[in-house]
């Protein structure tokens, strides 16, 4: 993770990262919030699997959040 967000903020010079994982999702959540990321919303009841409804969780990094872990 922290080599993908390298080339997206210093050689892509992106602005903003961002992405979406299910809410049970609870090990990659930590993984992302350690490096920064921020949850920016939740889509309620985003994709069904099987006969239960999953929440999609939108978390996002910004460029001046990264250069200040860095």
């Amino acid at each position: 993770m922290l080599a993908a967000l390298k080339f997206a903020f210093e050689e892509l010079k992106l602005h903003k990262v961002t992405l979406g994982v299910f809410d049970f999702n609870t090990s990659a959540i930590r993984c992302y919030e350690k490096v920064g990321f921020k949850q920016e919303g939740i889509l309620r009841d985003a994709r069904k699997n099987g006969d239960k409804y999953l929440n999609l969780i939108e978390i996002g990094i910004l460029e001046n959040e990264w250069s200040a872990k860095s």
